[in-house]
């Protein structure tokens, strides 16, 4: 049960998050911090799609969370990044 309330909130958080970027950072030209910060410099830069690029940055970081936290830290890691920039026309 906790894993499941655990699991819905950080749903909830990625799309607001996805949303806010979508929303409102990019088309004001603004950047948020880490690597959806770093995702989204490039987007301006290169013209990568900044979903793809967050998760691929993200690799290592889920590769040392399987590691060292184990299988269901490293899939609420997972649903936590990357997958909500999808859907949206930027990524």
């Amino acid at each position: 049960m906790k894993f499941l309330q655990e699991t819905l909130i950080t749903i909830i958080g990625c799309a607001l998050m996805a949303i806010g970027v979508t929303l409102f950072l990019l088309p004001n030209q603004l950047s948020s911090g880490g690597f959806n910060g770093i995702a989204t410099v490039l987007y301006y830069l290169f013209g990568t799609k900044i979903g793809t690029t967050t998760l691929l940055l993200n690799v290592p970081l889920f590769i040392v969370a399987y590691i060292k936290m184990g299988k269901n830290f490293f899939t609420r890691a997972i649903i936590r990044n990357s997958f909500f920039f999808f859907p949206f026309r930027y990524f």
